[in-house]
């Protein structure tokens, strides 16, 4: 076992990255890079509710440096922000590239800063938990990791590489490491948690294990009318029952169950199927549903930051996936954006996952072995004909997301967590 990075933004499913119009950071050069602070944070891709979130932070754990490829801001008194290579997504040698780019990059602004500020290690890129262990090493800077994905397992389930393969077994001896050389390490979920005691060790690594599940700034992201939203009222989706998918359509990312419940729904006038983002697999994707010639199917690019909450906030249902093999190994954002937004959950995934036992513990919806296209027509179907049930599974969804996932309680245990390791301001 190891760490994995894909850019799974807290709240940001189905996004646009934005390069015009952002407010430039103060600190995109070497040399003005602030040579204290009390504690940094290394993130490639990250969204404006995760840079909120570490300034609220900052302004009670002490001053932070954010080194990140997606600046949303120009920083604030006690947060400082650095412009790092960004991620790119297109394509396995692309995606290697610029996490060795950004890794190489953080090194540098990291090895040049004075004393021995905390150093929080988002698994974003994958490589940023080695960075961190070599900086403990070499110039004893203590870490935090903040694990969203595993890796390298994932790369094997994705069939990328073989487990027996060199460049995998280095991999896991050095993650295994770097596990057990943290300060804190925080993770989504308790079988994620449970992954990560199994490599590191139990007694080397419990004491030092906190769960912190993926959170939605709930005033941001929230249900609206379709009556009064602007992008149904655009994409045609005011007079239906939305099946979405925001996300990532990665090749991996298995979409033809829904392809096909859309196929077998075609003649049910009250449904409409929205899939909104981009990926590898999104051709493929675009090719099955021209070659089945289906009129209740729109593809959409990626949505920016501003439109985003309302394209969210379209789905009455939201579909959120996870393949075979990687059930344990995250659990998508998107799950939290969708809570937030009010939509009903179906969940293409294991009945053991953390996602499942997730939809069973607020009753938001519904799970379906993923590729079982007919379990899942069946279920969209009930939906459509139960719509107290449906109204329910909303109902849950937004109390869940306001109760249980929202940045208030996001930010208690985040602070809970670093607290020991970040005091008063540098």
């Amino acid at each position: 076992m190891g760490f994995l990075a894909t850019p799974a933004l807290p709240g940001r499913s189905g996004m646009a990255v934005l390069s015009k119009g952002r407010t430039r950071e103060r600190d995109s050069g070497l040399s003005q890079t602030p040579r204290t602070c009390r504690w940094v944070v290394a993130n490639q891709s990250e969204s404006p509710a995760f840079e909120r979130m570490i300034a609220r932070l900052s302004r009670t754990l002490g001053s932070c440096l954010l080194i990140t490829g997606m600046p949303h801001s120009g920083g604030t008194d006690s947060l400082r922000l650095i412009r790092a290579p960004a991620y790119d997504r297109r394509g396995v040698g692309r995606r290697a590239l610029s996490w060795a780019k950004f890794s190489v990059f953080a090194l540098a602004r990291l090895w040049r800063l004075r004393g021995r500020p905390f150093l929080l290690a988002v698994t974003n890129p994958p490589s940023m938990p080695l960075i961190a262990l070599l900086l403990k090493v070499l110039r004893g800077l203590p870490y935090g990791l903040l694990v969203w994905d595993i890796y390298p397992d994932h790369v094997v389930k994705m069939g990328w590489l073989r487990a027996g393969n060199p460049i995998v077994k280095a991999w896991r001896a050095l993650s295994r490491a770097a596990l057990r050389r943290a300060d804190v390490v925080m993770t989504l979920s308790d079988r994620m948690a449970g992954l990560l005691l199994d490599e590191a060790g139990r007694s080397r690594l419990e004491r030092r294990l906190t769960v912190t599940p993926m959170w939605e700034e709930t005033d941001v992201v929230r249900p609206v009318a379709k009556t009064r939203n602007k992008f149904a009222a655009r994409h045609g989706q005011v007079d239906k029952i939305t099946v979405l998918y925001s996300g990532n359509m990665g090749a991996t990312h298995g979409l033809s169950p829904l392809v096909e419940a859309a196929d077998r729904l075609r003649q049910d006038k009250r449904l409409a199927f929205l899939l909104i983002g981009d990926g590898l697999g999104r051709p493929e994707l675009e090719r099955q549903v021209e070659a089945r010639r289906l009129k209740n199917v729109l593809i959409l690019d990626p949505q920016n930051y501003e439109t985003l909450p309302l394209s969210l906030a379209t789905g009455d249902i939201a579909l959120v996936v996870q393949v075979p093999g990687t059930e344990h190994l995250s659990l998508p954002s998107k799950t939290y954006s969708s809570l937030a937004a009010g939509s009903a959950i179906i969940a293409l995934t294991s009945g053991d996952s953390d996602l499942a036992a997730l939809v069973g513990k607020y009753d938001v919806g519904a799970v379906c072995p993923w590729g079982d296209a007919g379990r899942l027509t069946d279920v969209i179907l009930g939906l459509a004909d139960r719509p107290q049930d449906l109204a329910r599974f909303r109902a849950n969804a937004r109390r869940a997301a306001v109760e249980e996932f929202g940045a208030d309680q996001a930010g208690s245990r985040f602070r809970s967590a670093l607290e020991p390791f970040v005091r008063g301001p540098a």
